[in-house]
């Protein structure tokens, strides 16, 4: 029981001096700042809410047009979305960069006749996003024949202010 009293007194004697404290402060300038900070506070966390669905957005949408592109061979379309050390997996374990997936995209070894996309799921940290899908494919891939249903995972980056993608894996969806 002392040793509760002796608790309590101490938080007692330093609530006290806090409040104290806190009192020679200029009383109107407390409840202005506090509400400004309240306000600045959930504004910012407004903004970055925003500029996170905005960002999911937009590598949802250049997901789409990634798709679109592969479909139509549109290599100029795919060098503006791949970054110039982009790292691709494809469905057979090798790895390509950018300008080996270009180059067959160019010359059709890479060719999609459909690419039917599924449970596209993108999740943000700062300025990356990994985004996971999965892809049913007919065509081929570097030359190959790439039919069949793929997991999908991408990453994106902004390193030249817009968004990227710097890799992308494929791994085939065993039933």
């Amino acid at each position: 029981m002392i040793k509760r009293t002796v608790r309590v007194s101490i938080f007692a004697a330093a609530a006290t001096f806090f409040f104290a404290f806190a009192g020679c402060q200029s009383s109107g300038s407390n409840v202005n700042t506090s509400a400004t900070n309240t306000n600045a506070t959930v504004a910012n966390a407004n903004t970055q809410n925003d500029t996170l669905h905005s960002d999911k957005d937009e590598i949802s949408r250049l997901l789409d047009e990634y798709n679109d592109a592969l479909l139509k061979r549109d290599a100029a379309t795919l060098d503006r979305i791949w970054e110039d050390d982009l790292s691709f997996v494809n469905l057979r374990g090798e790895l390509l960069n950018k300008k080996e997936r270009v180059a067959n995209i160019k010359t059709g070894a890479t060719s999609l006749n459909t690419a039917e996309v599924s449970g596209k799921n993108v999740r943000m940290y700062d300025n990356t996003a990994v985004a996971t899908l999965v892809v049913k494919i007919k065509g081929q891939y570097s030359g190959e024949a790439g039919n069949g249903e793929f997991r999908v995972t991408t990453v994106w980056a902004k390193p030249k202010g817009n968004w990227q993608m710097v890799a992308t894996q494929m791994t085939p969806v065993l039933k």
